[in-house]
């Protein structure tokens, strides 16, 4: 009896072994904590190629460099010159009440230097002309608003101008003075302090106070008017001691007045440029070139010749002042 219960104790001891094994081996498979984070691990390292694949969709190097050559081909389309190409027209503006340059005649003719340059640069390009009368104001705001193409008005090159529109190489050299009565002045310093005429817009404005706060003398009043016919009225009438522009309109605007005279020497260097609009070099360039094919063939010269050499068509006797820079 006592070896029955011996062998049954130690077939239960084995029996609670065995099943103590069997609990051991199955416990890997229950999702235990390692396996949990071995399962985070694998999922997180699944998301980073998820970010890095989103990378190249933040790049915006591509398209800033295409905009930018979208940028250019747009400013040259933008060129005058494109649209004088396309339209076959080019505007050009011209002044009608500048005598010898460009003016109005005794039959309502316009005619004119500039008026006959204008028509010989359009003819260059190969457009047609489209003339728009302008003034000394309105030669400037023109090409501003884009009215005109070009401005061939008579117009000094100036530093104060430059901050406005561009211009072309000089086609045009003078000087300005001072028209008065005849026998009253001797020279241009003796109208220091004196009530003096000018046109408005023009250059001789600046001009004429920066000469006399130069040499020291009593600043002037300048009394402006927009018509050079009531501005030599003003000087016969003695309202205005002396009326100052380019010489060649003072001369042209006294011709056959004794009462009258030109100051000898001036203030103020001329030298004509055509205006064009700012910041377009190849519309400048194009201007430039029809100018120098013109003084290249003779052309400029036989105009020049006809308003102020020839004496049986000029207006006023007055020599050619420099040369035309040409480019090789």
């Amino acid at each position: 009896m006592k070896r029955l219960s011996a062998v049954f104790l130690a077939c239960l001891l084995f029996l609670a072994a065995c099943g103590s094994s069997a609990s051991t081996d199955a416990a890997p498979t229950s999702g235990d904590p390692v396996s949990d984070e071995s399962s985070s691990e694998a999922e997180t390292e699944a998301e980073e190629p998820e970010a890095e694949a989103d990378e190249p969709e933040a790049e915006p190097e591509p398209d800033a460099e295409a905009d930018s050559s979208d940028d250019v081909e747009l400013t040259q389309v933008d060129s005058v010159l494109t649209r004088v190409q396309n339209d076959g027209v080019v505007r050009i503006g011209v002044r009608n009440d500048n005598p010898p340059m460009s003016f109005l005649n005794d039959d309502g003719d316009w005619v004119g230097f500039d008026l006959e340059l204008a028509e010989a640069i359009a003819a260059e390009l190969g457009a047609e002309l489209e003339l728009v009368p302008v003034d000394g104001t309105t030669r400037i705001s023109f090409l501003e608003s884009g009215q005109v193409d070009m401005s061939v008005a008579s117009m000094n090159h100036t530093r104060s101008r430059e901050e406005a529109i561009d211009f072309s190489i000089t086609y045009f050299w003078d000087n300005q003075s001072f028209l008065v009565r005849t026998d009253t002045y001797t020279n241009i310093d003796e109208l220091f302090g004196q009530t003096v005429a000018a046109n408005a817009g023009s250059s001789v404005i600046d001009s004429w106070n920066s000469y006399v706060a130069d040499a020291g003398g009593e600043a002037s009043e300048i009394v402006e008017f927009d018509d050079k016919l009531a501005a030599m009225q003003a000087l016969r009438d003695g309202a205005v001691e002396g009326y100052s522009e380019d010489n060649i309109t003072l001369l042209a605007l006294a011709a056959g007045d004794p009462g009258l005279t030109l100051l000898p020497g001036g203030h103020n260097p001329v030298q004509f440029g055509i205006g064009v609009p700012e910041n377009d070099s190849e519309w400048r360039d194009t201007v430039n070139l029809a100018l120098q094919e013109g003084w290249k063939s003779g052309q400029y010269q036989e105009m020049y010749d006809t308003w102020f050499i020839n004496p049986d068509s000029r207006i006023i006797d007055l020599p050619l002042g420099g040369a035309m820079e040409i480019w090789p």
